[in-house]
């Protein structure tokens, strides 16, 4: 939770919604985050291997949990919106994937991904429009993302490659 890209996020959230509650834009960097890191692992695993993979990380999230001493009802709760989260970055993740694969520049834009993350800060009628000015708080967050993404899905190869001997 302490890398450039979160820090970008909260920067976003707090320009989208100036009056938007602190405890909710960090359970929401912490979604965007997790979602992010399973499809970093969908990416660099074999498929046979991912389901493992991930569960790994859901039990190493749920062990660092275990010192918030959340009850089962707040468990439940907890992943019931995980399970909300990670539905609504699919379609946005799988759209702004095909726009980004393949481009070396740092252009490469999380328009759909950033504008669901603001959404799930808070819903507006008519949201404003964060992608105005080539150095908005969305850009740079695009950008933390990118970054992120890349530094991910490396640290990933790495650790498929020490740990099953293989790329994919």
């Amino acid at each position: 939770m302490q890398s450039p890209m979160a820090d970008r996020l909260r920067e976003l959230a707090w320009a989208y919604d100036p009056a938007a509650n602190e405890s909710r834009i960090s359970a929401e960097v912490f979604l965007f985050n997790k979602y992010l890191l399973m499809q970093a692992c969908v990416e660099a695993f074999p498929a046979a291997e991912v389901d493992h993979v991930v569960g790994g990380f859901v039990g190493a999230l749920h062990e660092r949990g275990r010192d918030l001493d959340f009850n089962e009802e707040r468990q439940r709760a907890i992943e019931q919106v995980w399970q909300a989260r990670a539905g609504e970055f699919e379609q946005a993740f799988m759209c702004d994937r095909e726009q980004v694969v393949g481009r070396e520049s740092a252009d490469a834009c999380w328009k759909q991904m950033i504008n669901r993350f603001c959404r799930n800060v808070k819903e507006f009628d008519s949201p404003p429009d964060i992608w105005a000015g080539a150095d908005s708080p969305s850009h740079l967050a695009s950008h933390s993302v990118s970054a992120e993404w890349g530094r991910m899905t490396a640290a990933l190869g790495e650790l498929n490659q020490h740990h099953f001997g293989r790329t994919e």
